[in-house]
């Protein structure tokens, strides 16, 4: 029977190539490098332009010479953060610096380096009050990184080295108001961001490299960290609110009140009653917060744009009266992507009641809540499948929904015009506009949870340099070394990363809830020692290995080695994989903790220690990944026998924890590609072959058989990956 059903993949057919490898990715930014140099040396702003390019987090990298024009407002808005040097004069630096403020003031980033910040300054509205370091002039001495002030900052993650013959850097201090990140060895400031601008940071050195003169930053060094870093520290969620309100201006009410809060950046509106946006347009936002009062123009086409902009990752948050009987949104949004069943609204004073997950990222500073003498909300309160309550209104009805099944999609059941234009609405001076701004935030960026077995102080840095990643809308924790939760703990999280350096109180019950939980639709990382043999009870287990959740089958878990000496990042297997990306450096410390030898896997490998055990892998039909090394860093474990704190150790958790929660796992992609096609099927034949074999296993029994064929088969038949 089995090699009958090999020869039934032949007759399956072939249709022409497409690669949607990673659907439900995160949007990828825009940047406009900002320059003035002479035309004469072009390659200068060419070389940082490359090197920002080469990190892949970006749609594109433009440059703009502002030596012979000043850029207009309406440029700087296309994109989501800007970098700004200079090594001539600007065409008009009170133009510039006017249009730059206009720019942060509208929620746009701005990264200003040597010479804009030193002796050739930006001036306007510029100065003084959006420096971070004073421009007095500039020096050029040989100099290398020196003191950093916050290891844990989000600008110096993976940030281990920095040197120049001709280090150019501003001679002015750090300004009051302002805080230093990062120092030269001489002690002027490298790094210093603002405190009452989240959209402002100053990298004091010139940003062209060694490649193109030998006495400016080497390229050994991390440069390229450092402005992509500091890009991406400077940019906060770009929104659309889409709306068809009675009064047509009210829309604006509600983007003051979520600009207000300073959690998201640029926001932009569109009235749904004339008009409907293409999937195109709202690919250019994070998140879109929706909500009707007059019905929108063509619901039926809103609801499918809406679904296809969240299956392709986009938040989206609705509020009153979407979830209206008669003012619903409709089309493929209907039923599948509604949180909530429509009903009637029902009206008369309420305020915030019972919260259910009072840490959760939506509910984050949010005091007080008044719905006014109106406070509109449903008449019922049925949930659909995968929604659950954050928080309710004072008399039980939902306030604020979330779900299980969609990680980008949020229901806030009070409509969003405030009391600032109509008094029976929410009251302005309670905090409606966090609840929406948090949920805007919270559909853009996932909520996890750090649950191991490991003694508190080694469980806190990991914790503490994923806050510092600014990737996630909260990071939560639980100790399993202590206790075992519920299902409903796990619920309100989007992603879960868990290890072990003791045992877990009940693995079996771990293994159970974690397995229940990727069945809900929750994406799970697990990390060194959790994946590994070591002899006691440190391994997940129940339902985890019996149901194919585990990517090394446990019954083949190898054990781990200290052997040195110490042990870096080794090959990058799919460089372009979301766990892979913009990773340049890993020091796994004087211990390099690690497994003993490579065993076959229910996935596939990602990337290599440099000795060529695995460091990170996928698995093959689930939304999961494994971690290779032990998430504790020099920081806290040894002295510098765990992975060095200054390489990448952060970024790939990162990178892991939101690939598992973006994902969409495609059984029979045996290559990563984005599609079943030829190639896996050979893949699967020499899998199929040997039947024992668990790289084919596409129902977590850990062989390749004729259930495996059957899967497989199907999404050869389809070829793209959903």
């Amino acid at each position: 029977m089995k090699y009958f059903c090999r020869l039934c993949v032949i007759a399956l057919a072939v249709v022409a190539l497409a690669a949607t490898a990673h659907a439900g990715a995160k949007r990828p930014p825009k940047v406009l490098i900002i320059h003035a140099i002479p035309a004469a040396f072009s390659s200068w702003y060419a070389d940082v332009q490359s090197k920002i390019a080469s990190c892949n987090l970006y749609s594109g990298v433009s440059l703009f010479d502002a030596r012979v024009a000043t850029p207009p407002l309406s440029i700087l808005m296309a994109h989501d953060a800007v970098l700004v040097f200079s090594d001539a004069p600007f065409f008009d630096d009170v133009a510039l610096g006017n249009t730059l403020a206009d720019y942060v003031d509208a929620g746009g980033g701005v990264v200003s380096c040597t010479f804009a910040n030193a002796s050739i300054p930006i001036g306007g509205r510029w100065a003084p009050d959006y420096l971070v370091i004073n421009p007095l002039g500039q020096a050029q001495p040989a100099a290398s990184l020196g003191t950093i002030a916050d290891q844990n900052h989000p600008i110096m993650i993976g940030v281990t080295a920095l040197s120049a013959t001709q280090a150019f850097q501003s001679t002015g201090a750090v300004l009051p108001g302002n805080t230093p990140v990062a120092y030269w060895n001489n002690n002027s400031p490298l790094v210093a961001v603002s405190n009452s601008r989240p959209g402002r940071a100053d990298l004091n050195f010139y940003p062209p490299s060694s490649n193109v003169r030998p006495d400016l930053w080497d390229t050994s060094g991390d440069g390229t960290k450092l402005m992509v870093n500091a890009l991406n520290y400077v940019m906060r969620p770009r929104v659309l609110i889409a709306a068809s309100p009675t009064t047509a201006s009210w829309i604006n009410d509600v983007k003051a009140k979520v600009r207000a809060t300073g959690l998201v950046g640029i926001t932009d509106t569109f009235n749904i009653a004339t008009g409907t946006p293409s999937l195109f347009q709202l690919q250019a936002y994070d998140a879109v917060l929706a909500f009707t009062d007059l019905n929108p123009l063509n619901p039926v086409a809103l609801g499918s744009v809406l679904a296809d902009y969240v299956d392709v990752g986009g938040g989206v948050v609705t509020a009153c009266f979407s979830q209206h009987s008669l003012f619903r949104i409709t089309g493929r949004w209907a039923n599948t992507y509604e949180l909530i069943t429509p009903s009637n609204t029902i009206t008369g004073a309420a305020s915030l009641g019972a919260v259910s997950y009072s840490a959760h990222p939506t509910m984050a500073g949010v005091a007080s809540f008044s719905g006014g003498t109106s406070s509109f909300r449903p008449s019922a309160a049925v949930l659909n499948p995968g929604a659950f309550n954050i928080a309710q209104w004072s008399d039980g009805r939902p306030l604020v929904v979330a779900s299980t099944k969609f990680h980008n999609r949020a229901e806030l059941c009070f409509y969003p015009v405030s009391s600032t234009v109509r008094s029976d609405f929410w009251n302005a001076a309670t905090d409606g506009g966090k609840l929406m701004a948090n949920a805007l935030v919270y559909t853009a960026k996932p909520y996890i949870l750090v649950a191991a077995a490991d003694e508190p102080t080694f469980q806190s840095d990991p914790v503490a340099k994923l806050i510092a990643t600014r990737r996630f809308s909260g990071v939560g924790t639980f100790n399993l070394g202590t206790s075992t939760p519920a299902l409903s703990v796990f619920t309100p999280y989007n992603g879960v990363i868990s290890w072990s350096n003791t045992a877990y109180q009940n693995s079996d019950a771990v293994g159970n809830t974690l397995a229940d939980y990727v069945d809900a639709g929750g994406g799970v990382v697990v990390s060194a020692f959790a994946n590994l043999n070591t002899g006691f009870n440190a391994t997940i287990r129940g339902r985890w290995p019996t149901g194919g959740y585990d990517i090394c089958p446990t019954a083949t878990l190898p054990g781990y080695t200290t052997a040195g000496p110490t042990t870096g990042l080794g090959a990058l297997l799919e460089p372009n994989h979301p766990i892979a990306r913009f990773v340049r450096r890993f020091d796994g410390g004087s211990a390099s903790y690690r497994a003993t030898s490579n065993p076959l896997l229910r996935g596939r490998d990602i990337m290599n220690w440099s000795d060529g055990i695995t460091l990170a892998s996928a698995h093959n039909f689930r939304k999961r990944a494994d971690l290779g090394f032990y998430p504790g860093s020099s920081a806290t474990v040894l002295a510098g026998s765990a992975w060095n704190q200054r390489t990448d150790g952060t970024w790939i958790m990162a990178n892991a924890l939101e690939f598992v929660v973006r994902a969409k796992p495609c059984p029979g992609d045996f290559n990563g590609d984005g599609q079943v096609d030829d190639a896996d099927f050979v893949l699967f034949a020499v899998y199929y072959d040997t039947l024992v074999d668990p790289r084919g296993d596409l129902n977590g029994d850990g062989l390749t058989e004729d259930n495996d064929f059957v899967i497989f088969a199907s999404s050869y038949d389809a070829l793209v990956c959903p």
